[in-house]
């Protein structure tokens, strides 16, 4: 009995949340502010590294884990908390991830010690993961396919603006030293935001579940969690510890993990029924081709912050404010070029994805001829026009990716969808500094002068000029677009 009234209500909530809901803007609204401060956490941290290494007087590995806990609780755990948001509700999974993030924040603005902080940050990226999936299934489950197109560039102009604000916020809060506290405001900027966006999203944002979603698949978050810990723990401590037997030992065991959980998420289907991931998502061609493109393209995009912020600081010696306002010019370009995105897939449907990525390709071949022309003694100024169009190039992919990913994804697997498209964002980055830091960080040396910088950048651009050519070509497997989207598709049939 308990089972079948709880198939009823989770049904009945699909149901109610397919009907338009007149606040579902601004309920937009408080799942983008949080979208904002969890990608704000990845770049405003980067930022203060030397400022908390020397006030808590902590290690270079220490200060090493502050960074990775968060990131490796975020994407380890995504898949997870998309698949919480379908069982116990998507505002109630929400709520929580909020709650927990902004409490972890205020930890880690007050963290005596080193220990304390790095938990902490693995407790905030943990919050993260259970947070962040629920806004695109709640953009999924609220608004019409006619509108989404819409929301999805606001999420993607929400993920631009906070990577650029982190530069920008950062340099500024520890330039300023508030009140004293030195680092620890990069934290505590947190708690205003986030505890307004608890008090507003109880009335605004709208229950949702997904049937026949009845109880967490433990066995399943075991496998993966696994998995994604031993493929991109090492992706991102290897580099630092010069790729030891251990990062490699890691890498290869993390197939055959990652193979079992595929082949009994696939048994449970089958047999038990709830799986944490239904296989049968994959057979929705847009969001199988889809992940493959999101792969090329948020690898370039994470090791292109890194990279040019090092040569902006260590390079061009500009100080921690001034290398993130040289970012401005990139968030202009990033914004106005999302905001127009929605507009422009309409009439040209995944073209302008294409459209997007030559730009981005064209930016950093700007880029990589002013380097390799001036050297060191390039002014930052004259960097301006390569990140308005790289900006610009990377505004256009980015918000009708998303749409173009989950186009034709069943409201019931919003959860399970969103999981997975957000840790192959993740994994992506990780994959990128990886792959792109080998090559940097391999031409800088040991110990390197700045001049060494003007040496490293240009070929590492060159690794993410392929990358956004590859996007490109990748984009013409996208099944097209289908115009005026009415009503969504039926769940697979088998």
């Amino acid at each position: 009995m308990a089972a079948e009234t709880r198939h009823t209500r989770t049904s009945t909530s699909v149901a109610d949340a397919q009907a338009l809901d007149p606040r579902r803007w601004l309920a937009l609204v408080i799942t983008l502010a949080a979208t904002f401060l969890a990608v704000l956490d990845f770049f405003i941290v980067n930022i203060s590294i030397p400022a908390i290494q020397s006030n808590l007087h902590a290690s270079f590995a220490q200060v090493q884990l502050v960074v990775a806990g968060y990131g490796l609780a975020y994407a380890t755990l995504m898949i997870t908390g998309g698949r919480l948001g379908d069982i116990y509700g998507r505002k109630r999974m929400f709520m929580t991830g909020m709650a927990g993030f902004t409490l972890a924040s205020a930890v880690c603005g007050i963290s005596p010690a080193p220990a304390v902080l790095i938990v902490a940050r693995v407790v905030q990226g943990a919050m993260a993961a259970i947070m962040i999936p629920q806004v695109l299934s709640i953009i999924q489950v609220t608004f019409p396919p006619q509108e989404r197109a819409t929301a999805f560039s606001l999420y993607g102009t929400a993920i631009g603006a906070a990577a650029v604000a982190g530069q920008i916020i950062g340099g500024a809060l520890i330039q300023l030293d508030l009140f004293g506290l030195d680092w620890r405001p990069v934290f505590l900027v947190n708690l205003p935001i986030g505890m307004l966006a608890l008090i507003l999203a109880g009335p605004l944002i709208r229950e949702s579940y997904a049937p026949d979603a009845s109880h967490l698949d433990l066995e399943g978050v075991a496998l993966v969690s696994t998995g994604l810990f031993l493929l991109i723990y090492p992706l991102v401590e290897g580099r630092e510890a010069g790729w030891p037997l251990w990062a490699w030992g890691m890498l290869l065991a993390a197939v055959p993990v990652l193979a079992g959980f595929l082949r009994y998420e696939r048994w449970r289907t089958l047999h038990r029924g709830s799986p944490l991931l239904d296989l049968r998502l994959f057979r929705v061609r847009a969001f199988s081709i889809g992940l493959l493109v999101a792969l090329t393209f948020f690898s370039g995009q994470a090791s292109f912050f890194l990279t040019l912020t090092l040569f902006l600081q260590d390079g061009l010696r500009l100080s921690p404010l001034e290398a993130g306002l040289i970012f401005v010019p990139f968030a202009v370009g990033f914004i106005s070029a999302s905001l127009l995105a929605a507009p422009l897939a309409v009439r040209l449907g995944n073209r302008v994805l294409n459209i997007g990525a030559l730009g981005m390709a064209l930016g950093l071949l700007m880029f990589i001829a002013l380097v390799h022309a001036d050297g060191v003694a390039l002014p930052a100024v004259a960097l301006v026009p390569a990140l308005l169009i790289y900006g610009s190039g990377q505004g256009l992919v980015t918000a009708p990716l998303f749409t173009a990913i989950l186009r034709g994804v069943p409201l019931e697997f919003a959860g399970a969808a969103s999981g997975v498209l957000t840790t192959t964002q993740q994994l992506a980055g990780s994959l990128g500094v990886a792959l792109i830091g080998i090559v940097f960080f391999g031409l800088l040396g040991s110990d390197p002068a700045p001049s060494r910088y003007a040496i490293a950048l240009p070929v590492a651009f060159v690794v993410n000029t392929v990358l956004a050519l590859l996007t490109c070509a990748l984009v013409a497997l996208l099944p097209r677009a289908e115009r005026n989207l009415q009503v969504e598709r039926p769940l697979f049939v088998e």
